[in-house]
């Protein structure tokens, strides 16, 4: 039997799966893979991987296509002094509790990971958030407005301002 638990998710991974793992925060002696374990979890199907611990060769991993990762630290020592507590059940990421079967939404800049049940709440505040904010940075870009006069609260917002919003919205 294989006795490396880092290599088990390969088994058990499906399509659009996201494999999160706990190491606390351990970098060195702590990388949960490397560019061959995460080509074995994206052939199998999986989407990413959010590791709080540490990875081996990142640039190798960023390159793999349709895939996401976000992880503590690079490191190129392997797995050392570390338990597998749990398989496929809770467990923490930072300050996230995360469940089997939440959504995971993850990019460099970090992760989050959304219960079932709210998911269309979650998406449809992304989606206001960002139609507001490509509003906001084209009207930035064109000097049609400036920062103080558009970076604020809608409710704030100029008549003039909410009208050119809705005019904006309207051509997309």
């Amino acid at each position: 039997m294989d006795q490396a638990p880092n290599r088990w998710p390969l088994d058990a991974v499906g399509e659009n799966d996201v494999i999160a793992v706990d190491i606390f925060g351990k970098v060195q002696w702590g990388s949960f893979v490397g560019d061959c374990l995460a080509t074995g979890v994206a052939s199998q199907g999986g989407t990413g991987l959010v590791i709080d611990g540490g990875i081996r060769d990142p640039q190798a991993i960023y390159e793999i296509p349709d895939f996401n990762l976000l992880c503590r630290g690079y490191d190129p020592t392997s797995m050392k002094e570390t338990t597998l507590v749990s398989w496929n059940g809770p467990t923490r990421i930072g300050n996230a509790t995360v469940l089997p079967g939440d959504i995971v939404m993850i990019n460099r800049a970090g992760v989050m990971f959304i219960p079932p049940h709210l998911v269309k709440e979650v998406v449809a505040t992304w989606e206001k958030i960002h139609t507001r904010e490509s509003f906001i940075r084209q009207m930035l870009r064109e000097h049609k407005y400036r920062a103080k006069e558009i970076y604020a609260d809608e409710a704030q917002w100029r008549e003039e301002v909410k009208a050119d919003y809705e005019k904006w919205k309207a051509r997309r």
